[in-house]
């Protein structure tokens, strides 16, 4: 028998190991605990921001013919925040609330001092076309019902032949300072007009007056005694004609007056009217 061989099957060569070497050693050993601690971790940069709007962004018109604002958006909200006259965004409702009722109450406080203003001289303008040559005032008492009219004659004396505007109030007879002038002549009253004398007087308007409160406004309290109390005043006062002094001795015995002389007694009124009217 022929003896057989051992089949070696035959591979790729084992690749060589490379010998194990010694390498530098690694540096000193990190500190007990270091691998504890939480890592730092620094933030990133924050990027820039660019000056001027992005490329692609939408940008607001800045010159009238694009039909905007020549304002800047920024500018522009910074005024909107400031308008004035509006509360800021941070003020409560009821201060907001508070501003705008007084506003408003001061507005219809000053049109009704104007409209009143302007009524009283209107008053004032309609007596004093009639006398331009004296001094006349006008004014509103403070319980804004009573119209008071005066003149600088005689402590605030009307004349008769004045026809004077509805719904006014004359001053009572009274002896008042000498040096005191018209409008001191009204007292305590909250708006006032006046007309000096001679001065400018403009054309009647149509919501001029109407003349018709004479009998009103010359209306005094009854006296019972009216004989006898106009006699005693009449006889005080020796400046008074002698005429005056007769008729009213007649008015008090009820004899009557004759006409001749009632016509010379407003003869002898008419003088002194003219003669305190020229002295003004």
């Amino acid at each position: 028998m022929t003896p057989v061989a051992p089949v070696m099957a035959a591979g790729a060569p084992a690749s060589s190991v490379a010998p194990l070497t010694a390498g530098a050693p690694a540096g000193p050993l990190p500190a007990y605990g270091s691998d504890l601690r939480p890592p730092v971790v620094t933030p990133p940069a924050a990027p820039s921001v660019p000056a001027g709007p992005v490329s692609g962004a939408a940008v607001a018109p800045s010159s009238p013919a694009a039909g905007g604002s020549v304002m800047s958006p920024v500018v522009k909200s910074d005024a909107q925040a400031t308008t004035p006259g509006q509360p800021p965004s941070g003020a409560p409702p009821i201060a907001g609330a508070t501003a705008a009722a007084t506003a408003g109450a001061t507005a219809g406080d000053t049109a009704s001092r104007t409209a009143e203003q302007q009524r009283l001289r209107r008053i004032v303008d309609a007596v004093a076309r009639q006398e331009p040559g004296l001094a006349w005032a006008a004014g509103l008492r403070e319980d804004n019902r009573t119209t008071l009219l005066v003149t600088d004659l005689a402590g605030g004396w009307i004349p008769p032949h004045i026809r004077l505007p509805a719904h006014v109030t004359l001053l009572e007879p009274a002896t008042r300072r000498a040096d005191a002038n018209v409008v001191d002549l009204l007292g305590a009253v909250a708006i006032a007009a006046a007309h000096q004398p001679h001065g400018y007087l403009g054309e009647p308007e149509p919501d001029t007056p109407t003349l018709t409160g004479d009998r009103t406004a010359r209306t005094l309290p009854k006296i019972d005694e009216l004989g006898p109390t106009l006699a005693d005043s009449v006889r005080r006062r020796d400046g008074l004609p002698r005429i005056a002094q007769a008729v009213a001795v007649a008015a008090t015995r009820n004899y009557g007056v004759p006409d001749n002389e009632a016509e010379l007694l407003r003869d002898r009124a008419t003088e002194m009217q003219h003669a305190v009217l020229a002295a003004s």
